[in-house]
């Protein structure tokens, strides 16, 4: 399994995500089935919901960009 971190910039602000998500893929973190292991994820996403120019960096283990969300 990968250890994805889902990190959260609000304009200037970065907020990283320190503790990470264990997935055997990116994709599965979208996959109804892994709900409970994106918890925090989802909390942090319905925390900011309404704030415009929010980008999501979600990095690998590595600390490599895997994808980019900008909303």
């Amino acid at each position: 399994m990968t250890r994805y971190h889902f990190h959260v910039q609000l304009a200037d602000r970065l907020i990283p995500d320190r503790e990470g998500v264990d997935l055997p893929s990116l994709r599965s973190a979208f996959e109804p089935d892994n709900a409970g292991a994106c918890a925090p994820w989802d909390a942090l996403l319905n925390a900011i919901g309404g704030m415009p120019d929010r980008i999501t960096v979600i990095t690998d283990e590595a600390g490599r960009i895997v994808f980019v969300l900008s909303v």
